[in-house]
């Protein structure tokens, strides 16, 4: 849902101003948090329409964080992103539906994941 905000999660403040920029140039509305648990309060004031995060958080994992969202949102599309991903782990092993996108990653790749997220839609 283009019109509804991306809620990105990242506690890199490096990262999620690349990636908030790259959103901004799509015209896309973002909700920033550092945390899982910043980001389930951002999310129970405005329902994303599209989850961005680090798999690997402080405190609650982005995976974690993904689920709890599509308790509410099933069809929440979710885009993992993550420096360390384990390939022998298959996306449905963390958040079914979810694009991963392994760190670093060019801006053509976001963009392919965004794409690829919001058509699967969970």
């Amino acid at each position: 849902m283009p019109d509804s905000p991306v809620l990105l999660v990242e506690d890199d403040d490096s990262i999620a101003l690349i990636v908030e920029t790259i959103l901004s140039t799509l015209d896309r509305s973002v909700l920033r948090a550092a945390s899982a648990s910043e980001a389930l309060a951002l999310a129970a004031n405005t329902m994303p329409g599209l989850l961005i995060t680090d798999l690997n958080l402080p405190g609650s994992s982005g995976a974690e964080l993904a689920l709890r969202l599509r308790d509410t949102s099933p069809a929440l599309p979710v885009i993992l992103i993550s420096g360390d991903f384990d390939d022998s782990s298959s996306r449905d092993d963390l958040v079914p539906g979810a694009v991963i996108l392994p760190k670093p990653f060019r801006r053509a790749a976001l963009l392919e994941a965004i794409t690829t997220a919001e058509a699967s839609k969970g």
